[in-house]
C-alpha cells in the first residue's frame, strides 16, 4: 500500500498519459471509485447513527478489533511509470548515391548479420566516373614532377648520388639503432626475468662458499693463570678472501678459558652465509658468538649461544641474513667463560654477486651503445636532409607553377577519393545484426542518394516525444523509415519511460525491474535499469527523466512498439518483519503501532523501514507472532445492535482510514 505521497506520485504519473488507460489502470480506478463511493456512505451512515445516538442514549455501540500478525517476508519499494517497448538499437540504411537496383539479397524478417550484403546498385557509372578521376590524378603527378625537376643534368646526376649515399647511411645507421634497441629490449627483459626470480646467483661470479682450514687464535683475556700459545695448524682461508696464520691459547689450569677455533664461512649467497667453527669449554660453563662485519672493526655480533662445561671441541655455526651483494666481510668465533674470553682468527668471506648485478652492468652497456649509434643516426639524417636542401637550392623550378601543379594533385586526390567511396556505395552493407523491418525498393527500381543512420531505444523515444507529453515517453516503434533497408535489433528489447523529478532521486542504473503489458495480460517480464537521462524533458509543464529500462530474455510474442507497464523495485529487504501500513501511525517524524496483548490494547513505538506496496518493513519495536490491531469503522443502528466495518481498510496508511487493502479481515 501507498503512502499518501506515494498516491500523489502515481497520480502526477498518470496526469501526464493522455493514452488509454491499461488494465491495471483501469483496475485502480474502478477500485477507487467504489472506495469513496462506500466512503461517502459510511460517513452519511456515521452522521446520521451518530445524530441519532444522540436522541438515543440505549444503543451502546461495540466494535470487533480487526488485528494482523507481525510477519517475516519480504518488502519491496517500486516506482512505476509507462512506456513503449523498442529495439534497442535500429539502422535505417540508404544508399549514398543514386542508381538502379540491381540486386536485393533481403526480404522482410530476414534476419542478417552486420556487414552482411543487403543489396547492390548499377556499378557502371560509378567504374566509369573513378576511372576518369584516376587518369586525371596521375597526369597532374606527371606535371608536377615535371616542374618540380630543375637544374643542369650534371648537377642533379651529382647531387642525386650524393643524395642516394646519405640515404644508405640513413637507413644502415636506423638498422643499428633498431639492433641496437633489441639488444638493449633482451638485456632490460633479462633483468627483469632474474629479479622475478629473486635474483639468484651468477654463473659468472666467484666461489660462492669457503674453504678455511681449522685454526685457531690465542688470543684471550679472563682470570686465566698461565697463558701461553700454540698452532695446532696454519694456513690461508679463502672464502673470497683470506686469514692470517691462526694460534691456539690454552691455560694450564685444571679449568681455563674456552679454546676456539674460528672455521670458514659456507653456503654463501648474494645476500646470506653460515658461519662455522669449534669451542673446546675446557670444562666451565661456555657461551660463543660470531662478530662479523665489512671492515676489521667486527662491528656485529650475533646473539650469545650457551654450549655447556664439556671438554672436547665442539663444532658451532650461525647463519647471516640480509647481507649485501658481492661485499667482503670479516668474522671470528669468540666464546666466554668464567676464566676469560678467547677469540678466534679472524677470516673473510665475499658474497656472491646476483644475476641483477650482471644484468644492470649489461644494460648500461647497452643504454650506452644505443645512444652513441642514435647520435650517429642524428647526424646521417641532418647529412641527408642537407643533401635535399641542396638540390632544392640548386634546382631551377618555376615556384608558381609547381605550387599550382601541387594543388591540381591535392585536388584530384580528393576526386579519386569520393569516386572511390561512391563506387563502394553501391554496395549496401548492414551496420548492425538483427532483422529486416522495411524493404522500400525492388530490383529495377531507381534509388536517391540518402543517409543511413543508427538509433537507439533512447533515441528513438526521445525524437517521438509529443507536445503534450508521455510519462513514459513515446513509441520505440520504427518499422517505418525513409530509408530503404531498415534493419532493427529484435534480440535486445528495452522501455523507456518517463520518472518525475520528485520520483528519479531513488532510481538507479541496475536496478531490477518488472515489465507487464496490457496486450499480453499473461506475461510478466524481468529486466533491469540500464540508463537514465542526464537532462529532463519538459512535456506539458511536467519535468521528466528518461529511463531505460532493458527487457530480459524478451519472448517471441513482444512486438517492437508495445505499451509497457514498468515497475523499478528501487528498495527491498527480505527475511525481515512487516506489518500492514494502515496498522502505523506516523506523526511527525515518530511511529507507532497498537498492538493487542490478551485483551488490552497497546501503544508500542516502532522504527520503520522499506515501504512497500501494502506492508511496511519493522526495523525496531515488535516481535514476530505479535498481533497489531488495524484501523476499524464502526456503525451504530438505532436498535442498539453493532456493526463493525472491516471493509474500509486499505486506503490511507499510517492511522488513516485503514489498511492492508479492500475488505481486510480481522486477524
Amino acid at each position: 500500500m501507498r503512502t499518501p505521497r506515494q498516491l500523489v506520485r502515481r497520480k502526477g504519473r498518470g496526469s501526464l498519459a493522455p493514452s488509454a488507460p491499461s488494465p491495471r489502470q483501469r483496475t485502480s480506478r474502478r477500485k477507487t471509485v467504489a472506495f469513496y463511493s462506500i466512503l461517502v456512505l459510511a460517513v452519511a451512515a456515521v452522521a446520521g447513527l451518530g445524530l441519532n445516538s444522540v436522541f438515543d442514549t440505549g444503543s451502546a455501540p461495540t466494535a470487533a478489533v480487526r488485528t494482523s500478525s507481525v510477519t517475516v517476508g519480504t518488502v519491496q519499494a517500486t516506482e512505476s511509470s509507462t512506456g513503449n517497448v523498442a529495439a534497442a538499437s535500429t539502422a535505417s540504411l540508404a544508399f549514398p548515391v543514386s542508381g538502379t537496383v540491381t540486386a536485393l539479397d533481403v526480404a522482410v524478417g530476414d534476419h542478417v548479420r552486420a556487414g552482411e550484403v543487403l543489396a547492390r546498385i548499377s556499378t557502371s557509372q560509378a567504374e566509369a566516373t573513378l576511372a576518369t578521376a584516376q587518369a586525371t590524378l596521375a597526369a597532374a603527378q606527371q606535371n608536377l614532377a615535371t616542374a618540380e625537376q630543375g637544374g643542369s643534368g650534371s648537377t642533379l646526376d651529382a647531387n642525386q648520388g650524393t643524395l642516394v649515399a646519405d640515404e644508405e647511411s640513413v637507413t644502415s645507421a636506423e638498422q643499428q639503432v633498431a639492433s641496437d634497441q633489441s639488444t638493449l629490449a633482451t638485456a632490460r627483459a633479462q633483468l627483469a626475468s632474474d629479479a622475478r626470480l629473486g635474483c639468484p646467483l651468477s654463473t659468472e661470479s666467484g666461489s660462492a662458499g669457503s674453504t678455511a682450514s681449522s685454526s685457531t687464535t690465542g688470543t684471550t683475556s679472563g682470570s686465566g693463570s698461565t697463558t701461553g700459545t700454540s698452532s695446532s695448524s696454519s694456513g690461508t682461508t679463502t672464502s673470497g678472501g683470506s686469514a692470517t696464520g691462526q694460534l691456539r691459547a690454552f691455560n694450564a689450569a685444571t679449568s681455563s678459558a674456552p679454546q676456539v677455533t674460528t672455521g670458514s664461512a659456507s653456503n654463501v649467497t648474494a645476500t646470506g652465509a653460515s658461519l662455522e667453527g669449534s669451542v673446546d669449554p675446557d670444562g666451565s660453563d661456555t657461551s660463543y658468538s660470531f662478530d662479523y662485519g665489512t671492515t676489521p672493526a667486527l662491528s656485529r655480533s650475533t646473539a650469545a649461544t650457551a654450549i655447556g662445561s664439556g671438554t672436547a671441541a665442539t663444532a658451532v655455526t650461525v647463519d647471516l641474513e640480509g647481507l649485501r651483494p658481492n661485499t667482503t666481510y670479516a668474522f671470528q668465533l669468540v666464546a666466554t667463560n668464567a676464566y676469560g674470553t678467547t677469540r678466534g682468527a679472524t677470516v673473510s668471506f665475499t658474497t656472491a654477486e646476483s644475476t641483477c648485478e650482471s644484468d644492470r652492468s649489461t644494460v648500461t652497456t647497452d643504454t650506452q651503445a644505443l645512444e652513441r649509434e642514435q647520435a650517429a643516426l642524428a647526424q646521417a639524417r641532418l647529412a641527408l636532409a642537407g643533401e635535399r636542401s641542396s638540390i632544392a637550392t640548386s634546382a631551377q623550378t618555376n615556384a608558381v607553377t609547381v605550387a599550382e601543379d601541387r594543388a591540381t594533385v591535392v585536388l584530384d586526390q580528393a576526386t579519386v577519393a569520393a569516386d572511390a567511396s561512391d563506387l563502394a556505395g553501391t554496395t549496401l552493407t548492414s551496420p548492425i545484426s538483427g532483422t529486416v523491418s522495411a524493404v522500400n525498393g525492388s530490383v529495377g527500381s531507381t534509388v536517391t542518394a540518402g543517409t543511413s543512420t543508427v538509433t537507439t531505444a533512447t533515441e528513438t523515444a526521445s525524437s517521438g516525444t509529443s507536445s503534450t507529453g508521455s510519462s513514459g515517453g513515446s513509441s520505440g516503434s520504427s518499422s517505418s523509415s525513409s530509408g530503404f533497408i531498415t534493419v532493427t535489433d529484435l534480440g535486445q528489447l528495452d522501455v523507456v519511460v518517463g520518472f518525475p523529478e520528485a520520483d528519479i532521486g531513488s532510481v538507479a542504473v541496475g536496478q531490477p525491474a518488472t515489465i507487464t503489458l496490457p496486450a499480453l495480460p499473461d506475461t510478466e517480464l524481468s529486466g533491469k535499469v540500464t540508463a537514465i537521462a542526464t537532462t529532463s524533458t519538459v512535456s506539458s509543464n511536467v519535468v521528466t527523466y528518461d529511463t531505460t529500462v532493458s527487457i530480459s530474455d524478451p519472448p517471441a510474442t513482444v512486438r517492437d512498439g508495445m505499451t509497457a507497464d514498468v515497475d523499478v523495485i528501487v528498495a527491498s529487504k527480505t527475511g525481515v518483519l512487516e506489518v500492514p501500513s494502515a496498522a502505523i501511525t506516523t506523526v511527525g517524524t515518530s511511529s507507532t503501532v497498537t498492538v493487542l496483548r490478551g485483551t488490552t490494547q497497546v501503544s508500542v513505538p516502532v522504527v520503520t523501514g522499506v515501504v512497500g506496496s501494502s506492508t511496511t518493513q519493522i526495523v525496531s519495536g515488535l516481535t514476530a507472532g505479535e498481533k497489531v490491531v488495524l484501523p476499524t469503522v464502526t456503525v451504530a443502528a438505532a436498535s442498539g445492535a453493532t456493526t463493525t466495518g472491516g471493509g474500509f481498510g486499505g486506503g490511507f496508511g499510517g492511522g488513516g482510514f485503514g489498511g492492508g487493502g479492500f475488505g481486510g479481515g480481522a486477524g
